[in-house]
């Protein structure tokens, strides 16, 4: 996914108030000491080959931690690191070793993430890779991965090319892929649109096509015009107008925060006001902060209303429940990022990697092939920071882990208000 660089900054910044971080190759900071009286575990015997010794169990991670995009996902990695850390100090490691998670920076670019990769796996000899972000660069590493036999596990990106388990049998997908949310939000349009008469907005790549795709496989009723624009392209304008032209009373965006945001204006200076359904890729407020020109308020009043999906539980409406209230705890506590969507996109992350590290131990291998078959294991499993009803569920033959939504529609303050009594699942 590409944003446009300046102003998506910008209401980036605004909108999650970060401050970012030189994480570049660095390796576990120092934490606060052990709880009082907690006895620390030794290390279980089991088979090893790259990256775990009797201390620790080494892992890699790259992101993109430079450059215009920085703002918007450079939150994920030290909310990775923050759930390590809590996973160290207060569980006393998995196996009875340490979590030593390695970031590097790609770039989004496929160039630089081959080139972090390969040190990751040559120099540092990682055990595996855990939440590499980006399609780009997932695209410009994967091959070498595979070949090396390192697990790359729960990509945090969703172009669903990642399930192709033969091409790439050591890569595993985290979040719902494209063709998938494209299905589930199909299908919901199915569900309470029926006569809708339908204009679908994506970005002409693998993004876009996916999500398009997915949701003309549910949709069974009118689509009376599809518009596509390039990442590259500054106005979207005559998209629009054809899409207004051709009569369309809901409107579905697979595309990205600064071009839905264009959307949204574009429907308000020409007083349209369809029903509109877009991308989990949309965070509500930072797609709001765009769309109002950096006031997140007067954004909100266009966004508000849109029906989108979600799997996570949201840092604001779900402020109350004990899970969020302990994931304020550890990421206040252990150097996370300013709590937001993308620190409980994180921790979820880290409590999978946990998971499949915690099965590797129980059968006493934790080499590159144990933790792989580990993580083909897991059906059923829940992080504490899912949506109820949704599960991950994995397979030799499926190596997607999530792929199941709650359609959502956007509140005036920003907040996803479900609209069903359980996610819809596409398995």
């Amino acid at each position: 996914m590409r944003l446009k660089p300046a102003w998506v900054l910008l209401a980036a910044l605004l909108s999650m108030g970060l401050v970012l971080a030189a994480c570049g190759g660095e390796e576990a900071t120092p934490t606060p000491s052990p709880q009082a009286g907690q006895t620390p575990t030794g290390p279980r015997q089991v088979k090893t080959d790259f990256g775990v010794t009797d201390t620790e169990i080494k892992l890699g991670h790259t992101n993109v931690l430079s450059g215009n995009l920085a703002a918007v996902y450079q939150p994920v990695s030290p909310a990775l690191r923050a759930y390590f850390e809590y996973v160290n100090r207060e569980k006393g490691g998995v196996c009875g070793r340490r979590i030593n998670l390695i970031i590097e920076d790609n770039q989004y670019s496929p160039t630089v993430a081959r080139q972090v990769v390969t040190k990751l796996i040559e120099q540092d000899r990682v055990v595996a890779l855990v939440g590499d972000l980006g399609t780009p660069a997932v695209t410009g590493e994967v091959d070498y991965v595979n070949e090396q036999k390192v697990p790359l596990l729960y990509l945090s990106t969703g172009a669903s090319k990642w399930g192709d388990f033969q091409r790439w049998p050591w890569t595993t997908g985290f979040i719902p892929d494209y063709v998938s949310e494209g299905r589930i939000l199909g299908r919901y349009a199915q569900e309470r649109f029926p006569n809708a008469k339908v204009g679908i907005l994506y970005q002409n790549d693998d993004f876009g096509m996916d999500g398009r795709n997915g949701f003309k496989q549910e949709f069974k009723g009118q689509i009376v015009a599809e518009q596509s624009y390039e990442s590259t392209a500054t106005d979207i304008s005559s998209q629009m107008a054809n899409l207004r032209a051709a009569g369309a009373d809901l409107v579905y965006l697979y595309s990205t925060p600064s071009f839905s945001a264009m959307a949204f204006r574009y429907m308000q200076q020409n007083n349209w006001r369809p029903q509109v359904m877009m991308s989990y890729v949309n965070p509500p407020v930072l797609t709001a902060t765009i769309a109002g020109g950096g006031n997140a308020q007067a954004g909100l009043q266009l966004v508000q209303g849109t029906i989108s999906t979600n799997y996570l539980l949201d840092y604001i409406a779900d402020a109350d429940k004990p899970e969020m209230k302990e994931h304020v705890r550890i990421m206040q506590t252990y150097g996370g990022p300013q709590v937001q969507s993308l620190s409980v996109y994180g921790q979820a992350l880290a409590e999978l990697m946990v998971e499949t590290l915690k099965r590797a131990c129980d059968a006493g291998d934790l080499t590159r092939q144990g933790v792989m078959r580990a993580a083909e294991s897991i059906r059923g499993f829940r992080m504490s920071v899912l949506l109820p009803g949704i599960t991950v569920n994995l397979g030799p033959r499926d190596h997607f882990a999530i792929q199941a939504l709650m359609p959502v529609q956007i509140q005036p303050d920003g907040t996803p208000r479900p609209l069903r009594d359980q996610p819809i699942s596409i398995e």
